[in-house]
């Protein structure tokens, strides 16, 4: 394994970043792919990238759809983490920026890959979000909460168009993915393997954020802003730390992880979470911060619970994942490092 040669897309990401840096932390030669030249200076001159840049080297696909400009970069490639994927970003066609470009995207890699005899098994960043229908999350809360306990044999197959935001779009569009990757392993019984990786909200330290505005994006601003004074609206609970996202996609390359499943990542399973005992960590862990304001703890996000079957991950895995508590330790403690950056 250590010493192999893979290729990630999506590095210029949260969670891609993430794995890029364990990934040859763990000794792997890598291949990283970005669409735009100008990203590689950005990346390789990163503190925790920077000692690892002669096992580094970049691909520009612009297009990532395009199945075709994968092949010269997959040459002597055993591994391939699939983490690219569009955004859930306001269009005025759900279709097509984000939902038809995911699924194009898959497939592209997976044709790819296909065609490339050296790759053993593609690794796939799909979304808990796909065990469950949109009603779950996007609904009015039930009289009484849902406490089925799902897993990852689970996949929603309904879906009402068109998408009501971005959001339901992007939870469409890993479904979707999820399902065409399935329909693809059974019509071309390609010789690799292929894991689907399934986390529930991601959220934990942001390494590219070098400052307050970057961090607080996307889960990470969400979770901190209901520890300072944002009402997020009601929140399902369930979450995994972005170290455990990242390490599951390395591990998964791993001959002893069986392969052509699907595994959900989520912490302190299989009960879920409650977001607002986030606060009692805060003010256990960083009492300073909040005796003087800067945790103000005004905020709140309210817990629709979701209750993730996690075992089979575990066993197969060798790890358990990183609770509530420590996730939200190491966020709040980068928020507050970024704080006392910005004061000087």
């Amino acid at each position: 394994m250590s010493g192999d040669l893979i290729l990630i897309t999506g590095v210029s990401g949260y969670i891609g970043f993430r794995t890029l840096i364990l990934a040859l932390e763990a000794g792997f030669e890598i291949r990283a792919v970005i669409r735009k030249a100008e990203q590689a200076k950005k990346l390789e001159s990163h503190k925790r990238i920077a000692p690892f840049v002669n096992n580094l080297q970049f691909c520009i696909i612009p297009d990532l759809s395009d199945t075709y400009s994968y092949d010269s970069h997959l040459q002597g490639v055993t591994g391939l983490l699939h983490i690219a994927s569009p955004l859930a970003s306001e269009t005025g066609d759900y279709e097509r920026d984000i939902v038809n470009p995911a699924i194009k995207i898959t497939l592209a890699v997976l044709n790819a890959a296909h065609r490339q005899s050296s790759i053993k098994r593609v690794v796939i960043t799909s979304s808990a979000v796909t065990l469950i229908p949109i009603s779950f999350m996007f609904g009015p809360a039930p009289p009484t909460p849902d406490l089925r306990l799902y897993t990852a044999s689970d996949i929603n197959t309904k879906f009402s168009t068109p998408y009501a935001s971005a959001m339901e779009a992007y939870f469409a569009s890993k479904t979707l993915s999820r399902i065409a990757t399935k329909e693809f392993m059974e019509k071309e019984k390609p010789s690799f393997e292929y894991v689907n990786l399934l986390p529930a909200l991601v959220f934990g330290p942001n390494e590219l954020a070098t400052n307050l505005k970057e961090l607080m994006t996307s889960s990470c601003g969400m979770v901190m802003g209901s520890l300072i004074d944002l009402k997020i609206p009601e929140m399902i609970g369930a979450s995994v730390h972005v170290d455990d996202v990242a390490r599951a996609h390395i591990d998964a390359l791993k001959p002893s992880v069986p392969g052509n499943r699907d595994y959900i990542l989520s912490s302190d399973a299989p009960e879920g979470i409650i977001w607002d005992d986030a606060k009692e960590v805060v003010r256990q862990s960083f009492p300073e911060a909040v005796e003087s304001g800067v945790l103000k703890l005004q905020g709140s996000m309210p817990t629709r619970p979701w209750r993730l079957e996690t075992r089979d991950t575990e066993e197969a895995f060798g790890w358990k994942h990183i609770s509530l508590v420590e996730t939200v330790k190491a966020l709040v403690g980068q928020y507050l490092e970024l704080v006392a950056t910005e004061k000087k």
